[in-house]
């Protein structure tokens, strides 16, 4: 069977080459069993420093690396890893194990993890042919990849294989960023609020020219998703006062403005619109923000325009289902809600096929047959 994987940030991967190795304690932290760590109390520097970048803990794993400390890094993370065995990210980070690692045991501990780190950095060691491997395996036909969040067009850093597409995020210009702006207009200057409408035109140009096949918005991991039907005049006001000299109300104003600017471009250029609904990665979110209801009038005036709810609205499961069920240009997608929660993804499938059409399930951008 071939499988679609339709929704990943992954990257690194498809790159010809990277400038790091993994090992188990980078295995498990790196990813989202990590935000389970923290919630048990282990220190959020084994992942990130303040500004989140990346942890100086795992310096010695970039190129050339440097002597190994993976024994230090397990020993910090190992009594956080007891709290952390019963939820589903570490269930299935033991599937990952057990089937490309070789781990043959039913728990990763004291006498089994260094042999399973091994395995793991050795197979880092060319992670491209690694990550090739995995992909026959699972008969992937298509990954839709969501990389690169603030540069408006697909990475061309990535390998060149037809089972690679990607979408784009235009939440950069939605913010107000001219930086962003100024790459896709003459002389890289934005002189008024026409030219930085006509760079976002430009944005969305480049972005199909280069292979696009969606649009992407994660801004509901920092904004409530209801976006008011603001006037022109309004958010050219408000851009002229700049960005940073402007009140919260009045920089939502001028989001709400552009987000209804990046829809109209997703209508001009046939790309249906991948959106954040539900549970957010990492600690520390406003749930609410993330309520697919919220996106209703959205769905009322841009019936011309494709609507993906992600992660089934988890744990807004029904309201998401009644959207898809009500709205002819809104589809449920449940990808990343089988590793949140494969219960709650059980139940909302049992109730989605109940209500929704077949076929409005997953809008497929990128999928040809």
């Amino acid at each position: 069977m071939k499988t679609v994987d339709n929704h990943e940030h992954l990257s690194y991967p498809f790159l010809p080459e990277i400038n790091f190795e993994m090992d188990l304690p980078y295995f498990l932290t790196q990813t989202y069993l990590g935000n389970d760590l923290i919630s048990s109390g282990m220190p959020e520097n084994l992942i990130h420093t303040e500004n989140w970048l990346p942890s100086e803990k795992f310096k010695y794993l970039e190129k050339p690396c440097g002597e190994d400390q993976s024994e230090q890094r397990w020993k910090e993370l190992k009594p956080h890893l007891e709290n952390v065995r019963n939820t589903i990210y570490y269930r299935y980070l033991l599937i990952a194990l057990r089937d490309l690692y070789g781990l043959n045991e039913e728990e990763i501990d004291e006498s089994n993890w260094k042999k399973t780190s091994l395995n793991i950095r050795e197979r880092s060691k060319d992670y491209l042919k690694w990550s090739q491997e995995i992909l026959n395996k699972m008969k992937v036909y298509k990954v839709i990849l969501d990389i690169d969040g603030g540069t408006t067009l697909p990475n061309d850093k990535i390998i060149n294989d037809e089972r690679l597409v990607q979408v784009v995020r235009m939440d950069e210009f939605i913010h107000g960023n001219l930086k962003v702006a100024k790459r896709f207009v003459k002389e890289k200057k934005v002189h008024s609020f026409d030219d930085y409408l006509d760079a976002l035109n430009q944005a969305f140009e480049a972005s199909v020219k280069a292979g696009a096949v969606g649009v992407k918005s994660g801004l509901a991991y920092e904004r409530i998703l209801f976006y008011d039907d603001v006037g022109k005049s309004d958010a050219e006001r408000v851009f002229s006062k700049g960005l940073n000299n402007v009140s919260l109300q009045e920089k939502k104003m001028f989001e709400d403005f552009m987000m209804h600017a990046v829809y109209e471009g997703c209508a001009k250029h046939k790309l249906p619109f991948q959106i954040h609904t539900g549970v957010q990665a990492g600690n520390y979110n406003t749930l609410t923000n993330a309520n697919p209801t919220h996106l209703t009038n959205f769905f009322q005036k841009f019936s011309y325009v494709s609507f993906d709810l992600f992660h089934g609205g988890y744990p807004f499961i029904q309201e998401a289902g009644i959207l898809a069920k009500y709205f002819p240009n809104v589809y449920v997608d449940a990808c990343w809600l089988a590793h949140i929660s494969p219960a709650a993804y059980k139940r909302g499938l049992d109730e989605w096929l109940e209500i929704v059409l077949l076929t409005r399930f997953l809008r497929g951008v990128g999928i040809t047959e």
